[in-house]
């Protein structure tokens, strides 16, 4: 009797590692299958612009290292500050057949003070591209030398893109600390927006640094104050705002993160897939190589920093609801 339960034990023992060896076989046959068709990926923008130049710069290495031959289409879909494509990309479903590049501080300003059908903080996030900190700059030959210069001033006129802008978020932002009158000047692009202070029409212009930096080599702007954790290294006479008695929150909560995302509930097999061939990508010396070309960097976070960055964002954008929200009913 003992010797056949013994054998009963081993033949339940051996029916039970067949199961454990095909679920694991099951398993890495799925992920292995991943993906089966093309990817698309998501700009919220025009052709030509920050975006859209990252996003065709850095999808054909994410093809490359992805375990399949697929191709990763890029598909333009621009209108109300990119959140029409954020809208289409939150109600796919999270089979990782659709992902996007996403501008998280504009996003981030849009849920915290507007009625939106999408949750950033619910999504599936994939990695950071890269961290654009803002600048604000004035003429380089203004009189206005400093932070407290501009302060001192009954009222201000700003050169804008637009008031969904997140350039324009981050200034209505710090003009509301700074407890100041402002006029915005709307412009369509970058160069005539820098062009509206060089020539005087407005005292100064908020914008990344990575689109404006060259006005700035250029000597037709200087940048006033820097937008980080601290000072930059090229630039060190430019003060961060919490050591001109701004909130630490504003020093690096309404910079520019270009993450990439999908839709949330995706399965984790595949994320990590997704995630593994875009950290390649970016490490990929040729991408790097690119991004030189460009003018630009790459300073990338793995899918839960990125998560963790996208908290942080929406936590401190509402915290100026009321101020974003009167700035974009405008």
């Amino acid at each position: 009797m003992s010797i056949s339960k013994r054998r009963l034990a081993a033949i339940g023992s051996g029916i039970l590692v067949a199961a454990m060896t095909a679920g694991m076989a099951t398993t890495a046959l799925a992920q292995s299958n991943f993906p089966e068709r093309d990817i698309e990926f998501i700009v919220g923008y025009n052709p030509g612009g920050g975006y859209s130049n990252w996003a065709q710069a850095v999808a054909p290495y994410i093809e490359e290292h992805l375990p399949n031959d697929v191709n990763v289409r890029v598909r333009h879909m621009p209108g109300a500050g990119s959140v029409v494509a954020q809208n289409y990309l939150y109600r796919q479903q999270p089979d990782g057949y659709t992902i996007g590049i996403v501008n998280l501080g504009g996003l981030a300003a849009a849920q915290a003070a507007e009625d939106v059908p999408f949750d950033l903080t619910q999504m599936t996030w994939l990695g950071r591209l890269s961290l654009d900190p803002t600048i604000m700059s004035v003429r380089a030959d203004s009189d206005i030398r400093t932070v407290e210069d501009f302060m001192a001033r009954d009222s201000v006129r700003i050169s804008t893109q637009g008031m969904t802008a997140s350039s324009t978020i981050t200034a209505a932002v710090t003009l509301d600390e700074m407890g100041m009158d402002w006029t915005p000047i709307n412009h369509d692009g970058t160069s005539e927006a820098v062009l509206s202070v060089v020539r005087g029409d407005a005292d100064a212009i908020w914008g990344s640094m990575d689109s404006q930096v060259t006005y700035v080599r250029n000597g037709d702007t200087r940048i006033l104050m820097y937008y980080d954790a601290q000072r930059h290294p090229d630039y060190p006479d430019a003060p961060i705002p919490s050591e001109v008695g701004f909130p630490e929150a504003l020093d690096q909560g309404f910079n520019s993160n270009r993450v990439i995302g999908a839709p949330g509930g995706m399965d984790p097999n595949v994320r990590a897939i997704l995630e593994e061939a875009i950290r390649l990508a970016v490490e990929d010396p040729d991408f790097q190589e690119q991004l030189d070309r460009m003018g630009v960097s790459a300073q990338y976070a793995d899918g839960d920093a990125t998560a963790e960055i996208v908290r942080s964002s929406v936590s401190g954008f509402t915290d100026y609801a009321d101020v974003i929200s009167s700035l974009l009913s405008k």
